[in-house]
């Protein structure tokens, strides 16, 4: 079984979840979360291969706040992937993380810049197509829509594919397209997350 997360997308589902139920206090506290662990539990399987997929970011020069937040998001990034291949997950770097003007502030008419994706759905439905010829179970964390010829392909394959998402943002043209699906309640999630936490704390650790 491999299962492909949509990097960033992830990480914000599991850092909101974490937060409003008081478990996360700052973002390093995910460098306490064994994520295999998590998604074997939640799955319900003992053996798996993880791939991660995130985007390479370069230092913006042309803002002040851009450059060190940009920066901020370097360093971050480095942390947290090394973190993630020390529990032997495969890390894909695929397309960029781009400045883009954001919502025009409906009272002052200032545009803030975002940071947003580009490239990582592509590499990982190329991913999908290379690894349906060698493993017959993917299981695909995300709800993107742009996944789905991707999908139907596998499926010609005979590949076995599941699509894994928070209850409130399944896609339902991936889900229908893969033919198997799994929703999770916040709470679900967090039973899982305490649970792996509990089994992870060394021996005497009550904390």
């Amino acid at each position: 079984m491999i299962v492909y997360l949509d990097g960033e997308n992830v990480v914000h589902q599991l850092m909101d979840v974490l937060r409003r139920t008081g478990r996360l206090k700052s973002r390093e506290d995910l460098l306490n979360v064994n994520l295999v662990e998590l998604i074997k539990q939640l799955v319900g399987a003992r053996e798996l291969k993880v791939k991660y997929y995130t985007t390479t970011l370069s230092v913006a020069k042309n803002d002040e706040e851009l450059e060190k937040r940009s920066q901020e998001m370097i360093a971050w990034t480095a942390l947290w992937t090394n973190h993630l291949m020390d529990q032997g997950i495969e890390i894909i770097k695929a397309g960029k993380l781009r400045v883009q003007d954001g919502h025009v502030c409906k009272n002052c008419g200032f545009r803030e810049p975002i940071f947003r994706e580009k490239g990582v759905d592509v590499r990982l439905a190329v991913d999908l197509v290379v690894d349906s010829e060698t493993d017959k179970t993917l299981v695909i964390w995300s709800s993107d829509a742009d996944l789905v010829p991707a999908v139907e392909v596998v499926k010609g394959r005979g590949a076995r594919v599941k699509i894994l998402a928070p209850a409130d943002s399944l896609t339902w043209g991936l889900a229908r397209q893969a033919g198997e699906w799994q929703t999770y309640q916040d709470g679900q999630l967090i039973k899982i997350f305490d649970k792996v936490k509990k089994e992870n704390q060394p021996d005497g650790d009550q904390a």
